[in-house]
């Protein structure tokens, strides 16, 4: 059965699936981080922490000594660990990591940053003048639709309208970067259009891993596309020849 013939229903519960299945890893990863820290603070209250920071392999050394001698407190270990990974702990800092990622702006603009071509003024331009034309695609699509959107759908239609423009362009983005692209893009009209006074990271990238991943979504992604696909292939014509073409 194809996306398309598929029930209300079936839209509907997949797309519940999927948010729920988000809104669990991210809520695991906090409790882990959170563990992680608890665990850190009780070697620098035992003053082992020293040894730590001068030979971080011993954290390898108690993982394993955990697993095999007190197998729970092992996997919960190795768990914390997984989770505060992707924080980047540091020796200087004790290995603390915080709970969420409050950085998630400066990390989304180096690596939009990064997709521009690094330092290529080119590309650059490409790329700066395709977020420009997408965000008007990403509007008038929104008032062609003519109905109010929650904002998982506006979310949607804003990596629709980036992707359609972005290929219309023929601008060759890494997915890595087209990821981080659309996470800053939606932050950007969400912010532009009134929908979110200051910058919240952890709702803007809830918002972009649903936008992204959800089935009920994929609709209005596509129609999106074709929308801002077929909109810059008007202007890029009347561009080239002058309103009497269109």
């Amino acid at each position: 059965m194809r996306p398309n013939e598929k029930s209300p229903d079936h839209h509907v519960a997949c797309g519940a699936a999927t948010e729920g299945f988000a809104a669990a890893s991210a809520s695991l990863a906090v409790v882990g981080r959170y563990w992680w820290n608890m665990q850190m603070r009780l070697l620098i209250a035992t003053g082992m922490m020293r040894l730590f920071r001068a030979q971080w392999w011993l954290f390898i050394v108690v993982g394993f000594a955990l697993l095999a001698f007190v197998f729970p407190l092992g996997v919960a270990f190795v768990v914390s660990a997984f989770c505060a990974g992707p924080m980047n702990p540091k020796a200087e800092s004790d290995y603390l990591v915080p709970l969420k990622r409050d950085d998630i702006a400066a990390s989304v603009d180096a690596t939009v940053e990064q997709s521009a071509g690094l330092g290529d003024p080119d590309l650059s331009d490409v790329l700066e003048a395709v977020t420009s034309a997408a965000s008007l695609h990403h509007i008038g699509f929104l008032r062609a639709l003519g109905r109010d959107v929650d904002d998982a759908e506006f979310a949607a239609a804003a990596l629709g309208a980036l992707d359609g423009t972005l290929q219309a362009h023929k601008a060759k983005v890494p997915n890595p970067d087209m990821q981080a692209m659309g996470v800053a893009f939606i932050a950007s009209q969400l912010k532009d259009l009134g929908r979110m006074e200051k910058f919240d990271p952890e709702r803007t990238a809830d918002l972009a891993l649903t936008a992204m991943s959800s089935e009920a979504l994929e609709g209005i992604r596509i129609e999106a596309g074709r929308f801002s696909y077929g909109m810059e292939g008007l202007w890029s014509g009347a561009m080239r020849t002058g309103p009497a073409a269109v």
